[in-house]
């Protein structure tokens, strides 16, 4: 692996004696991990991450993205230092997060895990293809109170004002803690990358403070190790912002952390490299903000759920174009905002029907689906491939593989015809493996 020399002495420089161990790590193979879904239940028999409750090593030889579990949404593919920032945030059940740079979603998922469906959580992306990515992820993790936005930082800070109890600043870097993993990384890196990220980022956290109310808590972090991204990054806020103090009582499991702010470097733990920070916001500033005013349940909505769904607590709905959606609880008006999904996607309207959607699948329970269609391991794969299946009963229900949902299908005359959605479905590549849109966390580069 042939890093810039301008790395290498910058590294050298602040590591010293630790250097030789540093760059030996180069060497090693990069850690896959994957985070466990607490709405799904899932459990591997794996190695623990220490700092992630819901946190796993995964063997060399498992391609754990090839299994019908991950389209499940039993668990979300994501490096094992990436999971660390969301746990630092401290969330608690019915809190408003915000995650203001949230593509491809892992940290997204994991802080709402820590939400348990209570309180409320805004993932924000302000690349459009990306945030599509992030869509994907929060729907296929079965999440019912998020809100998925393309808009930039500034016109988050000026809609919602100090409204968030807490906020994660996953911010756009450099990319240094990922060269062993993605060699990219390294060919995009210039000794003028960790300055140009800096100015990106110090206008990303003017907003971010925004958009916390007094009290509130905010993490910074990145996945590069130079100082100018990182503590500088911070100090620099610090200077402008002293309603900020760093939160000197941080703590994580397994990673070294001083004075409110924590480095991880693969020499030291299993996983890549990543820098955070938690900060508070002192006072008591906080905004109030209109709810949005839900809609009657339209008649097809019901119609469905009399016949298809054995209980179900939805109460609050909205339309979009065709679309029938589920609105997560006392959430705010968004209108002039670039909203991708709000809630659960439940169903396009037809003529005297409702077609039920995929997200509805992953976000159901199975037991609150009135007919369900349990499948083996070929046939889960020949759902996931787009095939028809056989079953008994009729009309809409669940196809679930080891208790789990993978979407719906519709039963008449011994066949189950098959409604998962053609953009998901698995491909046969020429060797005939199966081949799905992998989703892990990427790194966050300009």
């Amino acid at each position: 692996m042939q890093l810039h020399p301008e790395f290498v002495k910058r590294m050298e420089e602040e590591l010293g004696a630790q250097a030789p161990a540093f760059f030996s790590s180069y060497e090693e193979k990069s850690q896959i991990g994957l985070r466990m879904s607490a709405r799904k239940g899932f459990i591997p028999d794996f190695d623990r991450v220490p700092w992630c409750p819901l946190g796993y090593y995964v063997p060399d030889d498992l391609r754990m993205g090839k299994d019908p579990l991950h389209a499940a949404g039993a668990y979300y593919l994501q490096e094992p230092s990436a999971m660390a920032p969301a746990e630092a945030l401290g969330i608690q059940p019915g809190m408003r997060v915000l995650d203001l740079c949230a593509a491809p979603g892992g940290k997204s998922t994991q802080l709402a895990d820590r939400l348990q469906g209570r309180g409320l959580l805004v993932a924000n992306e302000i690349h459009t293809g990306r945030a599509r990515i992030l869509l994907e992820n929060v729907e296929r993790m079965g999440i019912p109170n998020a809100v998925v936005l393309n808009e930039s930082p500034e016109r988050l800070a000026k809609h919602f004002g100090p409204w968030f109890d807490a906020v994660l600043v996953d911010a756009p870097c450099s990319g240094e803690g990922m060269f062993r993993r993605d060699p990219a990384a390294i060919a995009q890196w210039t000794p003028e990358s960790p300055r140009r990220c800096h100015e990106r980022q110090a206008e990303i956290l003017e907003s971010a403070a925004l958009c916390l109310r007094g009290g509130g808590t905010m993490v910074y972090s990145t996945c590069t190790f130079n100082r100018v991204e990182n503590e500088h990054t911070i100090e620099r806020f610090l200077a402008r912002h002293p309603e900020f103090h760093l939160d000197g009582s941080l703590q994580l499991p397994g990673i070294p952390c001083k004075d409110g702010m924590a480095h991880l470097y693969p020499h030291q733990l299993s996983g890549e490299g990543h820098f955070l920070a938690r900060l508070i916001k002192n006072g008591d500033d906080e905004r109030e903000l209109l709810t949005f005013r839900p809609q009657k349940p339209d008649p097809r909505w019901v119609k469905f759920a009399a016949e298809s769904l054995s209980t179900l607590d939805y109460v609050g709905f909205y339309t979009q174009g065709e679309w029938l959606y589920t609105l997560p609880d006392n959430m705010p008006e968004l209108t002039g905002l670039h909203v991708l999904r709000a809630g659960v996607q439940l169903g396009r309207l037809a003529a005297g029907r409702l077609e039920p959607a995929h997200a509805l699948a992953l976000a159901v329970a199975p037991q609150c689906v009135s007919l369900r269609f349990d499948v083996n391991d070929e046939e889960a794969l020949r759902y996931l491939h787009g095939e028809t299946l056989s079953g008994h009963g009729a009309g809409w229900g669940l196809v679930t593989y080891k208790s789990l949902p993978l979407g719906w299908g519709k039963c008449s005359d011994g066949q189950v015809k098959n409604h998962y959605p053609k953009g998901l479905r698995w491909k046969t590549t020429q060797n005939s493996e199966w081949s799905i849109h992998m989703d892990a966390e990427f790194t966050k580069t300009y």
